[in-house]
């Protein structure tokens, strides 16, 4: 349904509202539609039938009030009011009774089925973003789509400019705000719904909007990515994070990234299950901490910097480092070296040896 596009009012919401209010009020109510049929009535008999007086109503768009029945006729005293929903009639609210007591009746009835529309209205629109967010993303995941389709489909969602790809794993004792901000709706033009794909969830947004890491528990593992505009980086990018979704244990959780190498981790990821123990090798003397201080000194500027983030003194670092190329025979001081243990600790991690992210 378009933003423009005028609601109709479905028989089914109309006869809820009836059969809810009707025993309450002790009143006959009816409600027609646009053509003046009954929909919805707590005479069951009248549904289906033309109700000649809210013709009138349709046609003048104003309330009329039958103060004195008319038995041959088939009237009786009451009230018959348009019902509005955007500021258009689309119907009409009968109510039985003396006009003077039942039109305030027949106003908060009028107000119930506009209220009932509008969130019947907003429900069908977030569910169907939501499956425009889910072919999008699968599409996206799938890496056989052609670019210009995903374009297309981007476009209709209200998405352009440079888009991030995030991915959330969720983790245990996640709280219920958390979960609630997980299920919130995509918003027009600028994200989508998170989505749940391959086991984790996934969305899209803008960079220019806040990241996915403010919905983001300590328990989980996300990643988020630069801003890209080129549908075909985006879809390389959708290759590498599920490439990673498939080894969620080398996803960092949220205090462990400053260890953690997005390049390393995709090249142990790529690996087949039955090379990695082989891979795994040089760093198969290495204890945790040994493994962690490792990777905390390839990721810094300087021995300084990673006594600080260990917190330890230098003179320990370096003793750390000294028994770390006793233990592997590597000499951590050449860069090519210490990569390679570094590549090691990662085939450790992703053989669930070591769980240092």
């Amino acid at each position: 349904m378009s933003e423009m596009e005028q609601p109709r009012l479905a028989s089914a919401l109309a006869q809820k509202v009836v059969d809810t209010i009707s025993p309450t009020i002790n009143r006959h109510v009816n409600i027609m539609n646009e053509h003046g049929i009954i929909i919805a009535s707590s005479d069951s008999s009248r549904i289906g039938t033309l109700h000649a007086g809210s013709l009138e109503v349709l046609r003048d768009q104003r309330v009329i009030r039958v103060t004195h029945g008319d038995e041959t006729a088939g009237t009786q005293p009451g009230v018959n009011l348009p019902l509005k929903i955007n500021d258009r009639v689309c119907g009409v609210i009968g109510l039985t009774g003396a006009p003077h007591e039942v039109e305030p009746l027949a106003d908060l009835i009028a107000l119930t089925v506009q209220l009932l529309v509008a969130q019947e209205r907003e429900h069908s629109r977030s569910a169907r973003r939501a499956a425009e967010a889910r072919d999008i993303l699968s599409a996206l995941l799938a890496g056989n789509v052609a670019p210009e389709i995903i374009g297309r489909m981007l476009q209709a969602h209200g998405l352009s400019g440079h888009l991030h790809l995030e991915v959330c794993l969720v983790g245990k004792g996640q709280g219920a705000g958390q979960e609630s901000a997980l299920e919130r709706p995509g918003t027009q033009g600028v994200s989508t719904s998170w989505v749940t794909l391959f086991g984790a969830r996934w969305r899209l947004r803008k960079a220019s909007e806040d990241h996915g890491q403010n919905v983001v528990g300590p328990n989980d593992r996300y990643l988020g990515g630069p801003g890209m505009a080129d549908v075909g980086e985006l879809l390389a990018r959708a290759e590498v994070l599920r490439t990673l979704v498939a080894r969620p244990e080398l996803i960092p959780l949220q205090g462990h990234r400053e260890l953690w190498t997005e390049d390393i981790a995709v090249a142990i990821a790529r690996a087949p299950v039955s090379n990695l123990k082989y891979l795994a090798i040089p760093a198969q003397e290495l204890n945790q901490e040994q493994a962690k201080t490792l990777l905390v000194v390839a990721s810094v500027a300087s021995m300084s910097q990673a006594a600080e983030i260990l917190h330890i003194h230098r003179n320990t670092l370096m003793q750390r480092l000294e028994r770390i190329g006793q233990v592997t025979g590597v000499d951590t001081r050449l860069t090519s070296e210490s990569l390679r243990l570094q590549h090691a600790i990662y085939a450790r991690v992703a053989l669930g040896q070591l769980q240092i992210f």
